[in-house]
Parts: structure tokens; sequence; C-alpha cells
């Protein structure tokens, strides 16, 4: 008895002290931010997302009078960064900026150390295609050569990934399944390490964004080879996957997301920023440059769709075969 009476003291104690933690981030919000805030990236320096927070992150500092600093904690696809998230104060002084792993890790996590459905999300930022960038000196000159080789030798070709959960290992696996082909994966710390392996050749191919792959295409290291969207993108005419494989598609997008109980006064001060920001003309040109489609959601509609991805990601693990672990 005195155990369960031990038991039920602490819990109280724990309810209370979380009560009064978010009591005092509701009475702090109204003059938010009081200081510099932290905007945690949960992928090694180099990526994509580094590249999309450089296009806001200054200006969203301005707007709030507090300075940005960000932070690189890289760790099996976002879930060391995003605990680190989970954990902190509910105050909007610490952010996470995350990709649509988010959305994957429930399904490939079996004991992941926060709720995704708790935490709360602040914004969708962007929305964009995979690139598949090529090492330069392969052969084949369009993705129907590629299916038609990878047919033909099962395992010989390799691409890169950040590891399990990444999009870039959806967006393999589902080429994958769509051709019929046995590309096989190699897994890497981040999409930085991934790139430097397929231009140093060690590599074959990497699904990542158009702007992280662009400076190696103009080193003459890489060629863009096809990309995850339907039209033909960018200056370049990067043509679709599926203008070879009829229905491929794989959509990558960013978030901006705050621990749970982060006060509605707090995530509307950073949506209307932010609002503003992607409405400038600058932000736009420098979003389109990298073939971004620029959304800047509210935070009902960032927990909607949200919602709505985890259940596509979960379709799309479940079909090409990945278990938790």
């Amino acid at each position: 008895m005195g155990q369960i009476i031990r038991t039920l003291t602490l819990a109280a104690t724990l309810v209370v002290a979380s009560a009064v933690s978010i009591g005092t981030a509701i009475a702090q919000s109204a003059d938010y931010p009081t200081k510099p805030i932290k905007f945690i990236i949960p992928y090694a320096p180099g990526g994509g997302t580094d590249a999309v927070a450089a296009v806001f992150s200054d200006k969203l500092a301005q707007k709030l009078g507090q300075p940005i600093i960000k932070e690189n904690h890289p760790g099996s696809n976002s879930v060391i960064g995003t605990a680190l998230l989970a954990n902190s104060a509910p105050d909007g002084q610490t952010l996470l900026v995350v990709t649509g792993a988010i959305a994957n890790n429930p399904f490939l996590y079996a004991n992941l150390p926060y709720q995704t459905e708790a935490l709360t999300p602040v914004s969708i930022l962007t929305a964009y295609p995979f690139v598949l960038g090529v090492r330069s000196d392969l052969p084949f000159k369009d993705v129907k050569e590629l299916v038609e080789y990878a047919k033909a030798n099962p395992g010989k070709l390799t691409a890169g990934t950040s590891g399990r959960g990444a999009g870039a290992q959806l967006a393999l696996g589902l080429l994958n399944k769509s051709a019929g082909i046995q590309i096989r994966e190699i897994p890497f710390k981040g999409a930085g390490e991934s790139l430097n392996n397929v231009a140093g050749g060690f590599v074959d191919m990497v699904f990542s964004g158009y702007e992280t792959v662009r400076p190696f295409v103009e080193a003459g290291k890489m060629k863009f080879f096809a990309h995850t969207g339907t039209e033909p993108m960018g200056t370049e005419k990067i043509p679709p996957i599926a203008a070879t494989i009829p229905g491929f598609e794989y959509q990558n997008w960013l978030a901006l997301i705050g621990p749970e109980g982060t006060p509605a006064a707090v995530t509307d001060k950073l949506n209307s920023a932010l609002t503003e920001i992607f409405a400038e003309q600058e932000v736009k040109d420098r979003l389109a440059g990298q073939n971004i489609e620029a959304i800047a959601s509210t935070s009902a509609e960032a927990k909607d769709y949200l919602a709505k991805e985890m259940a596509t990601s979960k379709t799309i693990i479940e079909s090409i075969g990945l278990k938790p672990e």
C-alpha cells in the first residue's frame, strides 16, 4: 500500500509540475519571445533543411526581435532532435525544423521517446519533390535505361540515403517496388554524406533536394537525372520519374514544430510572421529557384497536414515492406 501511495504522490507531483510549466508558458506568451529562439535541426549540417531554414530564419528573427540560433542534432532520422524538442519547455523558445521524416518514424521505430501526435505543429513551411541525382559518369540517358539495367543486374546499382525512415529511403523503396528492381541502399548519417559519396563515385545515385544536388551538378560531379514530382522541373526541364513509371510520385516537406502544450498565442505570432515572410517576393524567388513550394500554413492546418501525411507514410512503409524496429 505504501508503494502505491508513493507512486500516486509522484504522479500527482509530476502533473502539478507540468501544469505549472504550461501555465507559466501561457503567462509569458504575451511577451513572446523574451530571449533568443533555438531552432533544432535534427540532421547533419549541409542538407536541404539547413538550406530552407536559411531562407526564412533571419527574417523571422528580425520580425520577432530576437536572434535565432540554429543547432544541428543529427541521428536516427530526426528522432534525437525531436526528442530534444519534446523535452523542452512549451514556451516557443525552442522549435524544431523537420522534414516529412517525422511522419515516417512512428511506423519505423517501435519505441519512440515521444508521441508525435502530442507535439504542436506550428506551420508546414514548404513542400518539394526529390531530385534523383546520379554520378556524372553513369551511362544511362534516362529512367527507362536505368530500369532496364537494374532489372538485368539486381543489386548492382546503389543509392545513398540518410538512413532508416528518411524520405530518400522511402523514395528509393517506391522506385524499387514500382519498377520491380533492386537498387541497393547505402545508408549514411546525412544527406551531405550521401551526396559526397555519389560525387566521389562510390555510390551511384541519391534522392535529395534540388538545391543540395545543384552544386555537385555545377561542379561536374553529378547530373540531374529525374525527380519525384509529376511535371518537368526547373530551367533544366528535369523529367519526372512518372513519365516512365506512371503514377510514381513522392513529395517531401518541411515543418516548424513546437513541444506539446505550446500556447496558441505563440503559434499565432509565429504564423503571422511566417505568412508575411513567405509572401515577400524575395523569399518566393529564392524558394522558386530551389523548385520549392512555399506554404506557411496555420497551426490547425499543419496539424491536419501532419495527420494526413502520417496516414500516407504508413501506407508507403507497409507497401515497401519496412517493419518497426
